[in-house]
């Protein structure tokens, strides 16, 4: 049973990647959005996925329209940050940079 999990973990980790996203803090509690892109390489289709310790959900998906998903994640972290949350954007490559706005 393990062994089939590891292997459809492996096979949805392919087959999704992000590359773009937000960690958002405020006290101790952390808030993650991010651009999930299903096809690496491609910038659609993508789904802008809101992740809290209670779970995760999809706030947004493009399935043509490149940039939807980066404005609308920025858009969203830019949102939480006027709520009292301090957000970094974290690149693919773990660099983080403040979110300037």
């Amino acid at each position: 049973m393990k062994v089939m999990l590891l292997l459809m973990l492996s096979i949805l980790s392919f087959q999704a990647s992000a590359q773009e996203a937000y960690v958002c803090k405020n006290g101790t509690a952390e808030r993650t959005v991010e651009v999930v892109y299903s096809q690496p390489g491609n910038k659609v289709p993508c789904d802008v996925q809101y992740i809290k310790s209670s779970g995760s959900q999809v706030l947004w998906s493009a399935n043509h329209e490149v940039g939807y998903c980066e404005s609308k994640a920025q858009a969203f972290a830019t949102k939480l940050g006027t709520l009292g949350w301090t957000c970094t954007k974290v690149n693919n490559v773990a660099a983080e940079q403040p979110l300037t706005e």
